[in-house]
């Protein structure tokens, strides 16, 4: 009995040891994610991230690098999926303001979503930074993501919280907007009852 009980423990003790958590990739955006173009173009935010979280994974995996191509099965892995929905980064380098990622987060087991949730992460040039330019600023964003990623794929009871705008970003009135709702295009409403004109009565 006790041999018994000791191989089912070493069975599923195997079985929480092969379980890994892999980042689909490539990480993509959200159809109405609010970023400008050259900075999507240049920065490449998506590569960017898929190559910190990913290498992050693969650590943590202890194999491989982390990731895995939408449409590949999955075994009995866990998906990470990341969506981009905002960039707050117009370029020209660290004195165009405070710079901004914000993403969805979702780990999905047996191709349902267990867990999700929302991170956005700031980071501001300055004096220090100022010879940095935007694609450099928001590398720093990727690499606080992914810190936060760490711990939030290890411990589901972790909560991520958001972060504050900062004074500098608050000074200018500068805010990380969210996406905006897609809205299912609306039937044309029925054209109005137009009154017909009477016909003329024939007269003798």
């Amino acid at each position: 009995m006790k041999k018994l009980l000791f191989v089912t423990l070493l069975v599923n003790a195997s079985a929480v040891l092969a379980a890994t958590t892999l980042l689909e990739v490539p990480v993509t955006y959200h159809p109405n994610a609010g970023v400008v173009a050259a900075v999507k173009q240049e920065c490449q935010i998506e590569s960017m991230l898929s190559t910190r979280v990913g290498s992050m994974l693969g650590k943590l995996n202890k194999t491989g690098d982390g990731t895995i191509e939408t449409g590949l099965e999955a075994s009995d892995n866990t998906l990470l999926r990341l969506q981009i929905t905002h960039i707050l980064g117009v370029g020209g380098g660290a004195w165009t303001g405070p710079k901004a990622i914000t993403l969805t987060a979702e780990l999905l087991e047996n191709g349902k979503v267990s867990r999700k949730t929302k991170i956005n992460r700031w980071s501001v040039g300055g004096v220090f930074g100022a010879f940095k330019g935007s694609c450099t600023i928001l590398e720093r964003c990727a690499d606080a993501i992914t810190k936060d990623l760490s711990r939030w794929v290890q411990n589901p009871a972790y909560k991520i919280v958001e972060q504050p705008a900062p004074k500098e970003a608050v000074e200018a009135g500068i805010e990380v907007e969210k996406p905006a709702e897609v809205i299912p295009a609306m039937e044309a409403p029925p054209a109005p009852d137009v009154p017909q004109a009477a016909e003329p009565k024939e007269t003798n």
